[in-house]
């Protein structure tokens, strides 16, 4: 070996040595640290009190208080006793539901033909009766005419692939019992 080639595979091994401890250290005070003392106790700068006059034209505004829904109100009165504060909706299980869907492939128009199980074959309806049930969790059923109330007015965007359009046309299969959508502009170069 050739003293020139034993230099530069010496200088690769303390490159990767030095970007390995480097990964290290940033990977322990990523998972070690906490992230809100991020600065020392020396570095902490005092700031001045308020002036009497910011104080005396900061009380001399009325609050502002955003508009509260009676809905809100009427959920901030009940007890909070069996509130719980965490839920996942993504552990739980697949539980019979006698009530069913609540639309099928004859009440709703959003359906595509390639998408309806009766109309190509499927012979069961059973698919139909069940529902999803977090574990450890009340999940309530969907209320479509609460949910135009809480949205009414407000723009919405839905962005994804084929499976959010699944998403996307469910909701509006659901939403259509209320009240019909009113296409405003549709690319008919997509869907």
């Amino acid at each position: 070996m050739k003293p020139s080639s034993l230099h530069k595979q010496c200088n690769h091994v303390f490159v990767k040595f030095a970007i390995s401890f480097l990964l290290v250290g940033l990977a322990f005070r990523l998972f070690v640290s906490d992230p809100l003392s991020v600065s020392s106790s020396s570095s902490v700068v005092e700031t001045p009190p308020l002036l009497d006059t910011q104080t005396a034209v900061a009380h001399s505004l009325p609050p502002v208080q955003p508009p509260v829904s009676e809905d809100f109100l009427a959920y901030e009165s009940q007890p909070t006793q069996n509130v719980k504060v965490q839920c996942d909706l993504f552990i739980g299980d697949w539980v019979p539901d006698p009530s069913g869907s609540v639309y099928t492939n004859a009440s709703c128009h959003v359906i595509e033909s390639h998408q309806n199980c009766m109309k190509n074959g499927r012979p069961d309806s059973g698919y139909l009766y069940w529902r999803w049930n977090p574990r450890d969790c009340e999940l309530p059923r969907f209320d479509p005419e609460r949910f135009l109330d809480y949205m009414r007015d407000k723009s919405w965007a839905f962005i994804g692939d084929s499976i959010s359009r699944n998403h996307v046309q469910s909701l509006l299969c659901i939403l259509s019992q209320v009240e019909q959508a009113v296409e405003i502009y549709h690319d008919e170069e997509y869907r």
